[in-house]
């Protein structure tokens, strides 16, 4: 490159040189050259770099982003070469970055390399006050070793939870520049016999750079030390954390003879959470105690945790009204806080960006109504999916060590080992599938489950003819009949279409699985008539057969065993309830239709599913749709 073109050999000002610029090309220059070698990038690296520090703020235009694509591209390739990572931190450490664009690009690399770019950032105040919000946690972090930033940056600093600063230098490094007032010689007593030669110094033990080492860390305590001595008992506040300034430039340290500064209890605070539910600002007093903490987790657990009810409404991105929120940790802030949110949305495209909360110390009441009114049965599904989850690990490792002798992958195995081998694991699959199905329906009930979205248009028609002519074959040797007149135009109803399957199946199983060979039984489905008052719904009538409508209520939604039921079940299997039996399944069903927006009663031998329909009664067919045909 010529000389003239090298940003190291230009001066700052043209003009002052009695030359004027009138292209600038250096950095198209610099871009058109080809970086032969490490050394090569190095130093094209730094040109980048350079140049990109001299634009201003608002002059930066494509150009420029072009050539930071080179410099990350030049970065990356001296980081993945063999070793580069330690190089590329100290190419970067040594690299003046000039400009808020070059930091912030940098800081949001890998923490060593983040410390390298807030080393080498060279930046005034006004610049840092606009990008410390926008650093990344951990980069901010690493602000705590710069003591140029200013008071303003300090303090921004602070609020963000960062405050814990660098000690500032000992006693004799800061009054270097002062004059030393010697004091005045005392008088020798005249009684006191002073010797003729002064007595030799023992040899130092160690070298020169050695002692002048120690011994400044010799001084450096000994200054701690008169100054805590000369420090006023009680000068600083209790729980405020004590900087060193200029007047007093050893801060005061906790040490454990003194005694335990009182503990503050605030009563509010306002925190910041992001779009996946972290804490990630918080009031600086209390920042380091609640900054990470996700209390969306829905976790029994977790030591930050909200209610249900303020789950559903961040699934939702509602504003969250009095809200629960239990903490652990600090006596600061552990207990019960009354949360109080709005949602924030991004203003280009109104992009969820998370919540402003404010937490505030309720009221004795507050605190012990909500929670003893959820821990029956909260708590209780809470314990009931923890045994789950512990009973799923040894049943999944007979499971496939079973499946693993079937297969013979140790081995050849006689086949009577494989076939109970095949036996074990079909158990093991079915036992996994009903604690699946044990766990959705606690957390149904419990309001822990998050239903998919609905879909618009689903022909619920169409699913119930679908799932008959499925049945058909299954109910035919038994000369089960279910007579369905379907209607003549589609009944569309609001609902997630895999939710909404998996319900209907649980039901329709159920009769055909319980009806009595022979039997003949009539499903309706019934929409809104136009001009109705109720809200639009659509309603599909089950009958129920024989062997089950002669139970009550209770009898009928309660689990019991699979093979203990009859009415038509194939012997050595498992009915549509799985190992929890057909009262489960109508259970599961009935919490499935109530997530829905709908719901599921009995009326005398029949079962009447109710599902909300997707357009408005005028649009929907009038009267019945379909009549219960005689049974016969």
């Amino acid at each position: 490159m010529p000389a003239d073109l090298d940003p190291s050999l230009m001066p700052a000002d043209a003009a002052t040189a009695g030359a004027a610029l009138v292209v600038d090309d250096r950095l198209e220059t610099v871009l058109r050259t080809r970086a032969a070698g490490p050394a090569g990038m190095r130093v094209q690296f730094r040109q980048l770099a350079d140049l990109l520090g001299r634009v201003a703020p608002d002059a930066w235009a494509a150009p420029h982003d072009a050539a930071l694509a080179r410099l990350d591209a030049l970065f990356h390739e001296i980081a993945t070469a063999p070793g580069g990572h330690e190089g590329a931190a100290a190419l970067l450490a040594g690299t003046p970055l000039g400009h808020p664009r070059l930091v912030s690009h940098f800081a949001a690399q890998a923490p060593r390399l983040a410390l390298a770019a807030i080393r080498a950032a060279r930046l005034a105040e006004a610049d840092w006050l606009a990008l410390v919000p926008r650093l990344p946690i951990h980069a901010r972090g690493f602000l705590r070793h710069r003591r140029d930033l200013g008071p303003a940056v300090d303090a921004l600093l602070a609020r963000l939870g960062i405050d814990d600063f660098a000690l500032s230098a000992p006693l004799d490094q800061v009054a270097a520049d002062q004059p030393v007032i010697e004091p005045a010689p005392q008088p020798a007593p005249e009684d006191v016999a002073q010797p003729d030669t002064p007595p030799e110094s023992p040899a130092p033990l160690l070298s020169a750079s050695a002692s002048e080492g120690i011994g400044a860390i010799v001084r450096r305590i000994e200054a701690f030390r008169r100054d805590r001595e000369a420090r006023p008992t009680g000068a600083a506040s209790p729980g405020a954390p004590a900087l060193a300034t200029a007047a007093d430039p050893h801060p005061r340290l906790p040490f454990a003879d003194e005694p335990p500064a009182a503990a503050l209890h605030p009563e509010s605070i306002a925190i910041a959470i992001d779009a996946l539910g972290t804490v990630v600002a918080a009031d600086a007093d209390w920042a380091p105690m609640l900054v990470g903490h996700r209390p969306f987790t829905a976790q029994p657990h977790a030591p930050a945790r909200l209610d249900a009810r303020s789950t559903r409404a961040f699934a939702a991105r509602l504003p969250i009204t009095a809200g629960l929120l239990m903490l652990d940790g600090a006596l600061a802030v552990a207990g019960a806080w009354q949360c109080d949110a709005v949602p924030v949305f991004t203003r280009a495209g109104g992009a969820f960006a998370g919540y402003r909360a404010c937490l505030r110390r309720p009221a004795a009441t507050q605190a012990s109504a909500p929670a003893e009114a959820e821990t029956p049965v909260t708590q209780g599904a809470d314990r009931l999916r923890q045994t789950l989850h512990e009973l799923r690990t040894p049943i999944n490792a007979i499971q496939g060590f079973a499946e693993m002798i079937q297969q013979q992958v140790f081995g050849a195995t006689p086949h009577q080992y494989r076939s109970l081998a095949a036996s074990i694991a079909a158990d093991a699959a079915r036992m996994l599938a009903g604690f699946e199905d044990l766990e959705r329906l606690a957390r149904l009930e419990t309001g822990a489950a998050e239903m998919p979205a609905p879909d618009s248009g689903i022909d619920l028609a169409a699913l119930v003819s679908r799932q008959l002519a499925q049945l058909d074959p299954v109910i035919g040797p038994r000369e089960v009949r279910l007579r369905w007149q379907p209607p003549a135009e589609p009944v569309r109803v609001a609902a997630p279409a895999a939710e909404l399957e998996h319900a209907m199946w649980r039901l329709l199983a159920v009769i055909a699985s319980t009806a009595a060979p022979g039997e003949r039984l009539a499903i309706a489905l019934a929409a809104p008539v136009a001009g109705d008052s109720a809200p639009a719904a659509v309603r599909l009538d089950l009958p129920l057969p024989a062997t089950l409508a002669m139970r009550d209520d209770a009898t009928l939604f309660a689990a019991d065993g699979a093979r203990s039921q009859g009415g038509g079940q194939q012997a050595g299997g498992l009915g549509p309830g799985g190992m929890m039996g057909n009262g489960f399944a109508l259970r599961l069903a009935a919490a499935e239709l109530r997530a829905m927006g709908g719901g599921l009663r009995r009326e005398g031998a029949r079962l009447l599913a109710q599902l909300p329909a997707a357009v408005s009664p005028h649009a929907l067919v009038g009267g019945d749709s379909a009549t219960p045909a005689q049974a016969g």
